[in-house]
């Protein structure tokens, strides 16, 4: 399929409120709120097709589903081993869960949770099978919006392959400049090698405020005329995180190159 990176931006918004909006549903409403959230996966070329190529789950859902609800909470799912194994099973969890007549709270709830009120368990039930699902999907289209470089008006060919995903512009190739003569072919790189360190970032905090400086500086350093004093607040945000040697070596290495074009 083909998306630019704002077109990508917009989708991981959707999906993110999408899934709030579960996490957050109360148990009786929580079978209309999944059907919307498995509806918005299935209308999402770019989710569906990772979802499809993560296959079918590897055992019998509707067997293991209703031996777990039997066994009031002496059994669990076993969701695989890899990404793409969570991915199927959590989904065909997902999906058979809709057609019981008894909300998942009561089929699951056993297994799943030690609470008494049934909002709890809802939210012990999301936090050890949904988010899983939600994380991966998450992970992927962030991933892939990093692949995608700077700018928001190029269109991509997107496709996913034995859990492989390539990312590529209609050309095959990515210019390496624009307008305003910056080497974004470059940028590109040390941006990604930021985002790459973030996982040495300990603070949510911290990491979203990285994430947000970043934003700044792609949208800024695209634009003809850049606004320095936007660019120097991200670049001092950048720098005021503490963090590993890794992340302030390519934080360095950022603003090394920023200080060479502004």
């Amino acid at each position: 399929m083909k998306l630019s990176r704002a077109e990508l931006k917009k989708i991981l918004y959707d999906f993110n409120s999408v899934s709030n909006r579960l996490l957050k549903a109360d148990y009786q409403d929580y079978a209309g709120v999944l059907k919307k959230f498995l509806a918005f996966i299935n209308d999402t070329e770019i989710i569906r097709d990772y979802v499809d190529d993560c296959g079918e789950p590897a055992f019998d859902v509707p067997k293991e589903y209703d031996e777990i609800a039997r066994s009031y909470g002496e059994y669990i799912f076993d969701l695989g081993e890899t990404s793409k194994d969570e991915v199927a099973s959590v989904l065909g969890i997902l999906k058979h869960s809709l057609g019981m007549e008894a909300p998942i709270v009561y089929t699951l709830g056993h297994s799943y949770s030690h609470a008494k009120k049934y909002n709890d368990i809802l939210n012990d039930i999301n936090e050890r099978i949904t988010l899983i699902l939600i994380r991966h999907i998450e992970g992927y289209l962030t991933k892939i919006g990093f692949d995608m470089g700077i700018d928001e008006t190029v269109k991509y060919n997107i496709t996913v392959t034995n859990g492989q995903v390539n990312v590529a512009n209609d050309n095959a190739t990515i210019n390496a400049t624009i307008n305003n003569g910056i080497d974004h072919s470059e940028l590109s790189k040390l941006i990604i090698a930021v985002r790459e360190s973030l996982a040495n970032v300990q603070s949510a905090e911290d990491a979203s405020a990285v994430e947000g400086s970043l934003e700044i500086i792609e949208s800024e350093l695209k634009q003809e005329k850049p606004r320095k004093n936007f660019i120097q607040t991200a670049i001092t945000t950048l720098k005021s995180v503490k963090s590993t040697v890794e992340f302030s070596a390519a934080v360095t290495a950022l603003v090394q190159f920023i200080s060479t074009i502004t």
